[in-house]
């Protein structure tokens, strides 16, 4: 299972953190509140994945739908802190080329052009 965690929402970025497992279980438990929190919402966004266990194809398919459709707004998506599991499959599936990885919020906001 997986849970969505609204860290900050203002008029200039959206910040949330994804916690468990975003397996099939995971996905569909939060993709329908992903989706309204992140894309729907049209800001820069940051997601924080430090506290995310594990990572399927699925949930890779939800983050760049996510990421896609805030492209087409001008507005990016930068992933905060995946742990070595995930950021491992992040990376093998090339997600970090559409999707930029950073380590620190400062990076993160940076990279976003969000102050």
């Amino acid at each position: 299972m997986a849970k969505l965690t609204v860290i900050e929402a203002n008029d200039s970025i959206t910040f949330v953190g994804l916690s468990g497992r975003l397996d099939v279980v995971g996905v569909r438990s939060v993709e329908l509140e992903f989706t309204a929190k992140t894309a729907s919402r049209r800001k820069p966004t940051i997601l924080d994945l430090s506290e995310l266990e594990f990572i399927a194809s699925l949930g890779m398919g939800m983050l760049l739908r996510a990421a896609k459709n805030l492209h087409a707004y001008k507005a990016g998506m930068v992933i905060l802190n995946p742990g070595k599991l995930v950021e491992r499959a992040l990376t093998a599936a090339s997600i970090d080329r559409a999707i930029p990885i950073a380590r620190d919020p400062d990076r993160a906001f940076e990279i976003l052009g969000v102050k």
